[in-house]
């Protein structure tokens, strides 16, 4: 039989852990508590709870004296009672301050009190009021805001002037119901957090603060998130707090605008559950985060956002439907991240989508990842469909390296014709599914060694410059490789490995592996020299184009080769007065296991040279101009100088061309077009873009001093001379006046002792300017210019002037003359801030040497609340295109990701995919 004072002892050990325990799984390590002794006789039934001002004592609790049942004390099921003087935790209890304010200045609230009869004190606030509760840590506030109040108090412990104290240990309630353009904001983030803040406004509230819990009729939550740039708010007819953490919406909308009054984009449920939860970050395998230091896991917050039957709506319109979804609220948008609409003469009428897959499978995405589903249909090809994934881990603890990289998955089943410009007309796709498969990934391996790495897969020749225009002509090239670099002060070394996987239409070179080291600008001899070396070896299998257009230099062969390289470079450099030289040496030892014959070879490749350079500046202090905006002038010049004789026991056209020149878009557009030049441009001009060894790229390179490419080495003899010229001004107001560049003037000029071996029998070549005149800070004239001084050379030169302004307002207008091709272009760029909310993009360039419109692009954006709208009509004379494009995407887009983030639609061209 179980003794009165085993009850009590029970009862005890229940109790404690009862208040003890978590209210929710939102607090899983509990905080520091104050303790209770048990008194060594408890037989008495009374009791005291140490308050110190903050806890009211415990009622005396009269003992049991009913029969129990004797207990067996050697029962393994039931624990012997706690020895007297146990010491048993208990929560830690907080004081609250309660004060009354006046809501309105020109009136001042009534108060009228009344004592009921079961000692509940009942107060009714006319006139206007606001009540206010703080904890004593200032952890948590909560202020009410209402025209007309009751409130109810029980046990009140202390009275004040303007309120009055709770312990805050559950024992002294308050109760409120409000009435009338209600406002309960609440406000929770101690000393270091980031606050969250939530305002509940309502017709009527009733406002259990005790036990935090309330209903509120026709009402609007609102959260201020840290890391969203526009508050956060559920609205529904009944908004129901269940306790601290936990929120029910019935009937209710959810949205994250800058007008909240009327949403472009809103969710719509029966039901939202909110539920704040502080629990331990895990990463995408579920293991926990952890302190470096400590050991211990890192903790995390996070506000879950659960409806059913969920409606997204745009602009009121339902564009789709869920069963049930469930969102982090610092990222509001739902699944729905973008919609797109186009109609041109390539791909037809075109409908693109994208939605977050972490929140179409309720699954919440770790810090720094975004995975996106891309749902396209094109009436003229077919259904497309892809996933775009990109992730990014910055390293926050020492020890820890950056990480990022993306994932690209994209087909689509294309029973149309590619149309891709200029002479090579329409061509029929192969095969008829087609897409790419693209893995970027990069990281910090450890201090001073980094690893990049890329995998990437394409269907077709066709399909990157079809449907992904800009990245075809801008991007990098689409190869498979592995690369790892490690630089320590002026010394690093590299290894490749790289192979081409399924490309056979360009020209790419395997490296199984290829290992590189350098040493940069080693002085010794108290600096007397200067020291240079790198060195490389690998083995390579070259392998060109096997697709037409085919390769067309002679050194673009399919050979496997082993390669060993070893470059040096030693100089003297000193001054001679102003002047300083820096006489040198190069010398580069080359094995190849194979040559374009297939026979061993050897190269050396030496010479020496000179490099000099002569300062000069001149200051006009006196100079001064209101028109031209100039206060004083600096004159500086730098005139310099390299003379290089080089010699090679082998001409270059003996090795392969492992080290490519070209990226893979510039090397297709050279293989297409060389052979029909004479075609597309009739005459002397046309005949000498097609068979001019000029246009050689290798002999360019070889003409340039590129010295950086193994294979593309052999005779030279040149001097390069240049003067590169600054006139600098101060602008600014007076005493913060900023050192500017007025005028930028640079001319350079090369030189060929033996012009017949070296530079097709004309002394001089490479004659460039360019120059930039800064009217003002954001007002430029800019020209440059190339030329060959020689007949069937290159001449190209531009000039136009910027403009731009701080309301986004820019405008480029220039001229651009290209020749032999006889190109003699006007390019208009212009984008104009026509109102806070709309901004209006044009780009027009005709050629009139070819006479004939390039491209025309108009585009209007409007940026609402919510939604960035964005219509736009292009042309394109050289595929014969029109297009018009319709797109909407989220604000927060652009923050979180996508394909459609930061897109404009006159970029979209004519390609389906950006």
């Amino acid at each position: 039989m179980f003794s009165g004072r085993a009850i009590i002892w029970a009862g005890l050990v229940v109790s404690a852990l009862l208040v003890s325990a978590p209210a929710t799984r939102a607090q899983p390590f509990p905080s520091a508590r104050p303790t209770v002794r048990l008194p060594d006789d408890p037989a008495s039934g009374t009791f005291s709870l140490p308050t110190d001002g903050l806890m009211a004592p415990v009622q005396p609790v009269p003992p049991r004296t009913a029969y129990q049942p004797p207990r067996d004390a050697g029962s393994p099921y039931e624990p012997d009672p706690l020895p007297s003087g146990t010491v048993i935790p208990t929560p830690q209890s907080k004081k609250r301050n309660v004060k009354y304010l006046p809501r309105y200045a020109t009136t001042t609230y009534t108060q009228d009190s009344v004592k009921l009869a079961d000692g509940t004190e009942r107060i009714l606030f006319t006139g206007g009021i606001i009540i206010n509760v703080s904890g004593e840590d200032g952890d948590q506030t909560t202020e009410f805001a209402t025209d007309e109040a009751v409130m109810w108090v029980r046990n009140k412990t202390q009275d004040e002037k303007d309120g009055f104290v709770t312990a805050g240990d559950g024992r002294t309630e308050v109760e409120v119901y409000l009435s009338g353009n209600v406002i309960v904001r609440t406000t929770q983030g101690g000393k270091g957090k980031a606050p969250i803040t939530r305002t509940l406004r309502a017709a009527q509230v009733y406002y259990d603060a005790t036990q935090n819990r309330a209903i509120a009729l026709r009402a609007d939550l609102e959260m201020a998130l840290p890391s969203v740039p526009d508050a956060f708010h559920l609205r529904g007819e009944e908004v129901r707090r269940l306790d601290l953490e936990n929120w029910e919406i019935l009937t209710g909308s959810s949205n994250a605008s800058k007008l909240p009054s009327d949403p472009g984009l809103r969710l719509d449920s029966e039901r939202f559950t909110l539920s704040q939860r502080r629990l331990v970050r895990r990463n995408i395998f579920g293991i926990p985060y952890r302190d470096t230091r400590t050991g211990e896991p890192v903790e995390g917050l996070e506000q879950i956002v659960t409806g059913t039957n969920v409606v997204t709506r745009l602009g009121g319109v339902p564009v789709f439907y869920l069963p049930k979804m469930r969102f982090d609220a610092t990222d509001p948008l739902g699944p729905v991240t973008g919609l797109g609409f186009s109609q041109n003469r390539i791909f037809g009428t075109q409908f693109y989508s994208s939605f977050d897959i972490y929140e179409l499978l309720a699954l919440r995405a770790p810090p720094g990842h975004n995975w996106r589903l891309n749902l396209d249909y094109l009436s003229r090809r077919g259904p497309a469909g892809g996933t775009d994934y990109t992730y990014r881990i910055p390293s926050t603890e020492p020890g820890e390296y950056p990480v990022a990289g993306l994932i690209k998955l994209y087909g689509i089943q294309d029973d149309g014709l590619d149309i891709l410009g200029g002479p090579r007309g329409i061509e029929p796709t192969q095969p008829s599914f087609r897409g790419r498969a693209l893995w970027r990934h990069q990281q910090e391996v450890m201090e001073g060694m980094y690893f990049q790495g890329q995998f990437a897969y394409l269907s077709d020749k066709n399909f990157l410059e079809q449907y992904y225009k800009n990245e075809f002509d801008m991007g990098p090239n689409q190869e498979t490789f592995a690369y790892l670099t490690w630089q320590r002060q002026n010394y690093g070394a590299t290894a490749l490995l790289q192979d081409r996987l399924n490309r056979q239409w360009v020209s790419e070179t395997n490296w199984l592996p290829r290992v590189d080291g350098h040493l940069l600008g080693q002085t010794f001899l108290d600096d007397l020299f200067v020291y240079s070396a790198r060195a490389s070896a690998g083995y390579a299998q070259a392998r060109p184009t096997e697709a037409a257009p085919f390769a067309l230099l002679p050194t673009d062969r399919r050979v496997d080769t082993g390669r060993f390289d070893l470059w040096q470079e030693l100089s003297v450099p000193f001054a001679l007065g102003p002047v300083k030289l820096a006489p040198y040496g190069v010398l580069d030892l080359t094995e190849y296991t194979s040559d374009v014959n297939g026979n061993e070879i050897g190269r050396v490749y030496g010479g020496g040279g000179t490099r000099a350079s002569l300062p000069f500046s001149r200051l006009y202090g006196d100079v001064s101009s209101e028109l031209l905006n100039l206060r004083g002038l600096n004159h500086k010049i730098v005139f310099g100088a390299n003379y290089l004789y080089a010699r090679s026991n082998e001409p270059y056209t003996r090795f392969p061309m492992l080290d490519r020149l070209n990226d893979d878009a510039v090397d297709q557009s050279y293989r297409n077009l060389r052979p029909i030049q004479s075609q597309v441009l009739p005459g002397p001009d046309g005949l000498a873009l097609m068979n001019s060894p000029v246009f050689d790229p290798q002999q360019y390179a070889i003409r340039r001093l590129v010295e950086s490419r193994t294979d593309t080495l052999d005779n030279m003899n040149v001097l390069q001379v240049d003067a590169r010229q600054r006139f600098q001004t101060k602008r600014g107001y007076p005493g913060m006046e900023h050192t500017v560049d007025f005028l930028t003037f640079d001319v350079s000029a090369s030189y060929f002792p033996d012009a017949k071996r070296d530079n097709f029998g004309h002394q001089f070549s490479f004659l460039e300017y360019g120059t930039v005149w800064n009217l003002g800070d954001r007002t430029s004239v800019v020209s440059n210019g190339w030329f060959e001084p020689y007949e069937g050379g290159s001449r190209y030169w531009n000039a136009g002037m910027y403009v731009n302004r701080t309301d986004r307002t820019n405008v480029y207008l220039g001229y651009r003359q290209t020749d032999p091709i006889n190109s003699k272009a006007v390019v208009l760029s212009m984008g104009y801030q026509m109102s806070p909310r709309y901004y209006m993009n044009l780009g027009a360039s005709y050629d009139f040497g070819l006479q004939q419109a390039l491209s025309n692009s108009f585009t209007l954006t409007r940026t609402g609340a919510d939604l960035t709208v964005s219509l736009g009509f292009t042309y394109n004379a050289f595929v014969n295109n029109f297009g018009f494009q319709f797109l909407v995407v989220p604000n927060l887009a652009s923050a979180l990701g996508g394909r459609f983030a930061g897109t404009p639609v006159s970029n979209q061209q004519f390609s389906g995919r950006r």
